[in-house]
C-alpha cells in the first residue's frame, strides 16, 4: 500500500478576497503562515517525501514540513488565464454557460488551460508521485484547491465537473491510498489542526448537515476481527478517546445511533447523554460468513468474494450471504428521508458509513465499491444537502493513520 497526503497551501490575501490566483505567484498572509505552522506540528512525526507546487504559496507551506522538497511546476493550480485577479463568484460560480461546458470537458479558461488538459495533468502527477514512492511509504503533496478537488473527484469515480464535493480548506489534508491498481479516498478536507471545531466542518452550515461518526475502539478492532452484527461494547481506549470529544458536537437537531452498544456508547459519551434516538438502519453491514473471522481467515476461505465485495462490485454481498455496499447505503438513505431539512449527528459503523457516503454521492458504479476506505474509529464524515444533491465536505476527520482498518494488510 502507498499513501499520498494532498495538502492545500495556507491562506493568501487573494483567498480572503475570493479572487482567482491561478498561476500568479502569491505569498501566504499572516494567517496562512500560522496555518502552515499548525500543519507542521500535526505532521511532525511524518517521514514522508515532500513534493510541492513551485508557486510561492505552496512552497512556503511546504517549507514548514521539510527542508528537502521536490518543487514541480506540474503541481500548479489550473491556469485560469484572463480570470486571474477577478472574483470567483462573478466569473465562475454563477455562470451557467461555464457549468454546461464543464459537463463534456469542452471548457477552456480564457487564454488559460482547458479542463480536459488540467484533469490529465492531475492524473499524470498522481501517477508520477505514486510511482516514485515505495510500497508501505508515504508522500506529502502541497498543492492547490482545484488540483486537490480534481484528484479526489476522479478517485471517487466522477469524470466531469462539477464534482459533488465542498470547498477545500487551506492546509486541509486529503489522503489517497493505492493498493496495486486500486486508488481510494481515505481522508478528505481534514483541517482539525486549525481548530477542534473543524471536526464536523462545515460548522457554518445551519441546515441539511449530515454528520457520521464511527464508533470508538472495541477489542475486536484491535484483534482484527470483523464484528459486523456482533454486539460488542467499547473497550477502555474506546471509552477514553470518545470522552475526549465530549461536547465537541453541537447545533444538531437530531442525534441518531445504531442500536449496537459500541455506537450508542460512543454517541452518549460525545454528546454527554443528549436525547438519542436509535435505528437499525444505522447498524453495521451484515458480513455473512465473514462474521467473527480475521482478515487472513477470510482471505483463505472467501478470497474472491472478499476482493469483489470490497473493491470491484458494490452489489456483491459481503460473506456470500451478507449485505452489499449498495444495500447498506440504501437503508441509510431511507432513514435520512424521515428527517428532512434537519441537522443530523449519527453514530454508526465503518462499513455502513462508507456505504452511506458512497450511495449519497451517487458514485459511479465502476468505482462505488472502492471509492472510499472504511473510516477510522471516531472518524467523522460530513455531507450537506443542497438542491436535492449531497455534497461531501469532509471524510474521516480525526487521527491520521489506518488503525482498525481490518483489511489494511
Amino acid at each position: 500500500m502507498k499513501t499520498v497526503h494532498l495538502i492545500r497551501h495556507g491562506e493568501t490575501e487573494q483567498n480572503v478576497l475570493k479572487v482567482w490566483q491561478g498561476h500568479t505567484d502569491t505569498p501566504l498572509n499572516k494567517t496562512g503562515l500560522i496555518q502552515a505552522k499548525l500543519l507542521a506540528s500535526r505532521l511532525k512525526d511524518s517521514n514522508a517525501t515532500v513534493y510541492s507546487s513551485n508557486l510561492k504559496r505552496a512552497s512556503e507551506t511546504a517549507s514548514f514540513l521539510s527542508k528537502k522538497i521536490e518543487l514541480r511546476e506540474t503541481l500548479r493550480e489550473i491556469n485560469v488565464g484572463d480570470f486571474t485577479g477577478m472574483p470567483v463568484g462573478q466569473t465562475y460560480s454563477s455562470n451557467n454557460e461555464i457549468f454546461q461546458s464543464l459537463q463534456d470537458d469542452s471548457y477552456q479558461f480564457p487564454n488559460g488551460e482547458t479542463v480536459k488538459e488540467f484533469k490529465q495533468r492531475v492524473k499524470d502527477e498522481l501517477g508520477y508521485i505514486f510511482g516514485n514512492i515505495e510500497n508501505g511509504s508515504e508522500a506529502i503533496v502541497v498543492t492547490h484547491g482545484f488540483f486537490i478537488g480534481t484528484a479526489i473527484g476522479l478517485s471517487i469515480g466522477f469524470n466531469n465537473y462539477p464534482f459533488p464535493i465542498g470547498n477545500i480548506e487551506n492546509t486541509s489534508i486529503s489522503t489517497l491510498i493505492k493498493r496495486d491498481s486500486i486508488t481510494q479516498v481515505n481522508k478528505f478536507n481534514d483541517s482539525l489542526h486549525l481548530s477542534e471545531l473543524n471536526i464536523d466542518f462545515p460548522r457554518e452550515t445551519t441546515k441539511n448537515k449530515i454528520t457520521f461518526i464511527r464508533h470508538g475502539q472495541t477489542d475486536s478492532n484491535t484483534s482484527g476481527i470483523w464484528q459486523g452484527h456482533i454486539d460488542n461494547p467499547l473497550n477502555e481506549t474506546g471509552k477514553h478517546t470518545a470522552q475526549k470529544l465530549r461536547n465537541t458536537f453541537d447545533e444538531y437537531d437530531v442525534y441518531l445511533s445504531s442500536t449496537y452498544k459500541r455506537a450508542l456508547e460512543t454517541l452518549s459519551l460525545v454528546t454527554d447523554n443528549k436525547d438519542i434516538l436509535t435505528s437499525e438502519n444505522l447498524i453495521e453491514m451484515n458480513l455473512g460468513n465473514w462474521e467473527g473471522l480475521k482478515t487472513s481467515e477470510i482471505l483463505e476461505q472467501y478470497h474472491d468474494n472478499f476482493i469483489n465485495a470490497l473493491f470491484l462490485d458494490f452489489k456483491c454481498k459481503y460473506g456470500i450471504n451478507g449485505e452489499s455496499t449498495y444495500e447498506a447505503g440504501v437503508r441509510v438513505e431511507n432513514l435520512l428521508k424521515e428527517y428532512p431539512e434537519k441537522n443530523l449527528l449519527m453514530a454508526s459503523h465503518g462499513g455502513t458509513i462508507k456505504a452511506a457516503v458512497t450511495n449519497l454521492l451517487k458514485a459511479p458504479e465502476s468505482k462505488a465499491a472502492s471509492s472510499f476506505t472504511i473510516p477510522n474509529n471516531l472518524g467523522v464524515c460530513c455531507l450537506v444537502l443542497k438542491e436535492n444533491k449531497y455534497f461531501l465536505w469532509s471524510y474521516n476527520v480525526g487521527k491520521i493513520g489506518y488503525e482498525n482498518i481490518s483489511y489494511n494488510e
